[in-house]
């Protein structure tokens, strides 16, 4: 669309100088005025290019923005995971785990512990060789808001997923805007429908029209066989979603 447009403006341009070059050479007031319509139809269309490539150019600088803050939170999640695999203190009392055990902005499991039960969930499903999916939620389209409205739109999403999502299943809130899903028993072909079950219930919801979300599924055993390489996958594939475009759920490739 911008080529053509450049070719529109590029001819005009021509036509209006050819035009006027003959207007004068010829004293033909006519070819006058077609010089000056041609170059009313350059100077609109113009206009309208250059209105196209700055909204192309601040559309290309939000996406990478947003690819900046996608990477550093996996990049986080998967040191939170690194760190409770190694870690070596004692147990914590039920106050401790009680501080941050929720999130208030969605009332689901936090980070902390999203990353022991991946882990004990990977464990249960090498010894019983079930099938394990996780898939990583993230709001599209919040990232320069203020908090009071991603937490808001967050706490929407939370309420969808606890709707959605079924008893055996768990979700905790990951980040600013992603929210993880562990899906117990439940293969490549059951994550993406169950992600895209919570996709389409957000869109029929009353705020459909504004919030949707992004999804990356993974698999044990097809996508990883460690916790924190399973939740890489599922990271990896979420920007693979976001490179694609909003409201998209994609899938981690097979090892």
């Amino acid at each position: 669309m911008l080529d053509r447009r450049l070719i529109v403006c590029v001819s005009a341009a021509v036509a209006a100088l050819c035009c006027g070059v003959f207007a004068v050479v010829a004293d033909q007031a006519a070819w006058g005025v077609a010089a000056g319509a041609a170059g009313v139809i350059a100077g609109v269309a113009g206009a309208a290019l250059g209105a196209q490539l700055r909204v192309a150019d601040d559309a290309l600088k939000t996406s990478k923005r947003d690819q900046m803050r996608l990477g550093r939170e996996i990049d986080a999640l998967s040191a939170t995971l690194e760190e409770e695999l190694t870690r070596t203190n004692g147990p914590e009392t039920p106050r401790e785990k009680a501080e941050h055990a929720f999130d208030p902005a969605t009332g689901l499991y936090d980070e902390r512990y999203f990353a022991v039960l991946v882990q004990q969930q990977v464990a249960a499903a090498r010894r019983s060789l079930r099938p394990l999916s996780v898939v990583i939620f993230e709001i599209d389209g919040l990232g320069d808001t203020d908090e009071a409205t991603r937490a808001q739109a967050l706490g929407v999403v939370g309420d969808v997923l606890r709707r959605t999502l079924r008893e055996s299943d768990s979700a905790c809130r990951l980040g600013d805007l992603m929210i993880g899903a562990i899906l117990e028993d439940t293969p490549e072909s059951g994550a993406v429908w169950a992600a895209e079950r919570v996709r389409g219930t957000l869109l029929g919801s009353p705020v459909g029209d504004a919030l949707t979300v992004s999804a990356g599924v993974a698999c044990y055993p097809s996508h990883a066989l460690g916790a924190a390489e399973l939740v890489s996958q599922s990271g990896l594939a979420l920007e693979a979603a976001r490179r694609h475009g909003a409201d998209r759920v994609e899938i981690a490739p097979d090892v």
